[in-house]
């Protein structure tokens, strides 16, 4: 199945770039890198949205996550392969060492996925150990796409689940990925991530959906929960919720810290507003050096 086929299955199909840059009715949710051609992209309102997610369209990927050892994300990954067992989904969770700060261990995630995707014969997907499964995520069962992930806003690339597929593209997003984390432990991985999506895209055709953040539901109060049952899912106004994003690292960073945050951390809010732009616009002209990407400070 191609990502023509699988999009065509809830009546949406593809066009040129620019067309779909301009089109008010709906945001694009994929995009087809073809250097030396004209990239395509699809658009589509929530409804459209809700129709693809609800197709499944073929078997699930293994689900890969790891913990650290002797922190709380222990007993949240716990929780994590207890709802991938009660909905029948492959797994592979691994323990792993603290490095001593948050922002260390999120940077072994990289290399933990790549070490996966190579053993794998089949695609993977990433989740963080502090989620869990709602229902069967039917959008990621049989996905073509090279790689799936929610990109917030045009250009906030969110990494706590990533779905990969076994073409060559994304062996070398993955490698650009590890090594960037490598090299710059003091920077959130998924900045990197964001960064080795756009080098690989830059010039290697690559296929890519970016999910809607409503896949998932993050912490709020149980009254919001039975409103939008009631009120939103029969009626197609919201996106009923697959993933239960627990967002623990919120509470937890501090604990896993063994110090302060260091001055030279580098997070998603320290990007370039060029280097937004560029994503938004698929701008592959943009210089793709990391210190092109971080705003100056002051």
């Amino acid at each position: 199945m191609t990502p023509s086929d699988y999009i065509a299955g809830a009546g949406l199909s593809f066009r040129p770039l620019s067309e779909a840059l301009d089109d008010p009715q709906g945001r694009i949710i994929a995009h087809l890198r073809r250097p030396g051609a004209v990239d395509l992209a699809c658009t589509a309102d929530l409804r459209g949205e809700i129709a693809l997610y609800e197709t499944p369209q073929g078997d699930p990927p293994l689900f890969v996550s790891y913990y650290t050892t002797g922190t709380p994300y222990e007993d949240l990954a716990a929780e994590l392969r207890v709802s991938l067992d009660r909905h029948g989904l492959p797994h592979r969770i691994e323990p792993v060492a603290s490095r001593g700060s948050w922002v260390a261990n999120t940077g072994l995630k990289a290399r933990v996925i790549q070490t996966a995707w190579h053993d794998s014969d089949r695609p993977i997907c990433w989740i963080d150990a502090d989620a869990a499964i709602l229902r069967p995520p039917t959008f990621l069962m049989g996905n073509p796409f090279d790689v799936a992930f929610v990109r917030r806003d045009g250009w906030e690339d969110i990494s706590y689940l990533i779905h990969l597929n076994t073409a060559p593209a994304v062996g070398k997003l993955l490698a650009e990925w590890v090594r960037l984390c490598d090299d710059h432990p003091h920077v959130w991985d998924q900045v990197l991530f964001s960064l080795a999506w756009f080098r690989t895209a830059r010039d290697t055709g690559l296929a890519s959906q970016w999910l809607n953040g409503g896949i998932s539901r993050t912490p709020r109060p149980k009254v919001r929960d039975l409103r939008d049952r009631i009120l939103h899912y029969p009626f197609g106004r919201k996106i009923r919720p697959f993933i239960d994003q627990k967002q623990a690292s919120r509470q937890l960073k501090a604990y896993v810290n063994a110090s302060a945050r260091r001055k030279d951390e580098i997070g998603t809010d320290d990007l370039d507003a060029g280097y937004r732009a560029a994503l938004a616009g698929y701008d592959f002209g943009f210089d793709p050096r990391l210190d092109a990407i971080i705003a100056r400070r002051a």
